[in-house]
């Protein structure tokens, strides 16, 4: 893989362009805030920020995708000579068919790396995926509350593959909140997920919960359920959807 140099990518979520240096692994979209992984071999590697830039433009018109596609494939074959073939690792396999932590375990663990890594300096998605994986929090729960610290302001992104806390994420103590089996309040949450006329995000139920004093770790824990028994699955759009009819 190019040691210098930058990807022109295109979000998989949102379709827009942008792009990100070659070393980096993971990026934030600035239009969509998804979190989303970097392939290289969907990917135009072009040697200077400024013709990233000046591409990236281009592209961004919407009239030139049919182009971007031709150069991805074009420049597939010399991206792919350049990246190392990994190989599998037992202990790692191991250490991701583990049972993972409950959603309230993953959440504290989650706060607290991101208040020793994330409140002084800027920290790498990647480096905060390494973090995650070392506590046992899958990286997909974790990229999705990131997600939503960013729109919520608890989290910024000084640049689109790095984040920094500046604000505190945990749950104000003062309110008090009502505690709800987990399967009722999955009950309750797949109703309203079932009957919404148009599609609902994750920020809109938070908020609907908290409305009636319902934790947003409660929450977690109902959605978490719903998805391992396959009711509900989440669109590109990051709303959820409701599968089970």
């Amino acid at each position: 893989m190019p040691r210098e140099g930058y990807y022109i990518i295109r979000c998989p979520k949102c379709g827009r362009y942008t792009y990100a240096p070659t070393r980096q692994k993971t990026r934030l979209c600035v239009f969509c805030q998804r979190i989303f992984k970097i392939n290289p071999l969907n990917a135009i590697y072009v040697d200077t920020a400024e013709r990233a830039r000046t591409r990236v433009k281009f592209y961004q018109t919407g009239k030139h995708h049919q182009e971007f596609m031709n150069a991805v494939e074009k420049s597939r074959k010399s991206i792919q000579s350049l990246i190392p073939q990994e190989s599998v690792n037992l202990t790692e396999i191991q250490e991701i068919t583990t049972e993972v932590q409950p959603t309230s375990t993953r959440r504290r663990e989650l706060e607290r790396i991101l208040n020793q890594h994330a409140r002084i300096t800027n920290i790498d998605l990647q480096q905060l995926e390494q973090e995650c994986q070392k506590a046992g929090i899958p990286w997909e729960w974790a990229s999705q509350q990131i997600e939503v610290l960013i729109r919520s302001g608890h989290i910024i992104a000084p640049k689109p593959w790095q984040i920094r806390l500046v604000a505190d994420v945990t749950e104000p103590t003062k309110t008090k909140t009502k505690k709800v089996s987990p399967t009722k309040l999955a009950q309750t949450i797949g109703k309203i997920i079932r009957k919404s006329p148009t599609p609902i995000s994750h920020t809109q139920l938070l908020e609907q919960m908290n409305r009636e004093s319902i934790s947003s770790v409660d929450v977690e824990e109902a959605l978490t359920l719903l998805k391992l028994q396959g009711y509900i699955l989440i669109t590109p759009k990051g709303t959820y959807k409701w599968t089970a009819d």
